[in-house]
């Protein structure tokens, strides 16, 4: 029998196209209690949800000394119930309800409380390096703050040894989460994340190799094995928000590629 509980949710990089997708699905989902936003984030595209009023913001003033970036000096005492993981539906995600109208959201207490981390700074661009500082950042939040379960958005290309300067600083990421030495850590390794709409593949700041990597890589894909097809955002955002609610695992740190996610969405029969 299946046990759902409550939980209580944190995002960094809510302003990137993955970041606010999965804003939006913890937002609307019955089993997340809250949301703090971590870094910059533009409320106004999430006023319109009826559940808004769960999202609370941390470090929303956005300079680079904003509070968000300063973890507190003590953990919280209480870290709560262990999330669950991808290979199979029999348990619930972390326990501890965490309730959103107590005021935090600023400050040492920003995490206070949270079960479920997500960072997906860098919306998964394999050709594109992430901002190492500040998801370094967001990890020490989250190790202070004893965050049971950490879901990091990376690459499958991630290797902090690769002479790719994109792959290596994916890697280097992915070692410093790791090294926290986290409840649960999963991290998603897509290939290639399709944006919504064509006209949207490539964010405006998107640079030469990016854009003959993401118009090329397609069709070499073909050779390779399933792992690397590419995702589409609506499926990685879905597969991390349910793998964290639904789903169990027996390893502390999962890495999932294309056809875990699959798994964990419901779409075996597609890969």
């Amino acid at each position: 029998m299946v046990r759902y509980r409550l939980y209580r949710s944190a995002v960094a990089c809510a302003s990137g196209p993955v970041g606010e997708a999965l804003t939006r699905q913890l937002l609307l989902s019955p089993l997340c209690s809250g949301v703090v936003a971590v870094g910059r984030v533009a409320r106004q595209e999430f006023e319109s949800l009826s559940a808004s009023k769960k999202l609370r913001m941390l470090g929303e003033a956005g300079d680079s000394q904003s509070s968000w970036s300063k973890p507190p000096s003590a953990p919280s005492p209480d870290r709560g119930g262990s999330s669950s993981g991808h290979t199979g539906n029999s348990s619930s995600s972390s326990g501890g309800t965490g309730s959103v109208e107590d005021g935090r959201g600023e400050g040492e207490e920003g995490l206070s409380g949270v079960n479920a981390a997500f960072c997906v700074l860098g919306d998964g661009r394999g050709a594109a390096a992430p901002d190492l500082v500040e998801a370094k950042r967001f990890a020490e939040l989250c190790d202070v703050a004893r965050v049971p379960h950490v879901t990091l958005l990376s690459c499958i290309w991630a290797d902090p040894a690769s002479r790719v300067a994109s792959a290596r600083v994916h890697g280097e990421i992915a070692e410093c989460f790791m090294s926290k030495g986290f409840e649960r850590l999963s991290i998603f390794q897509p290939s290639l994340v399709l944006q919504p709409s064509a006209s949207s593949t490539l964010p405006e700041d998107a640079r030469l190799p990016e854009r003959i990597f993401n118009s090329g890589f397609p069709l070499a894909r073909q050779f390779l094995p399933n792992r690397y097809r590419e995702v589409s955002m609506a499926d990685i955002v879905l597969a991390m928000r349910l793998n964290v609610e639904l789903c169990y695992s027996p390893e502390k740190v999962e890495k999932l590629n294309f056809v875990d996610m699959m798994a964990i969405i419901g779409k075996e029969d597609t890969v």
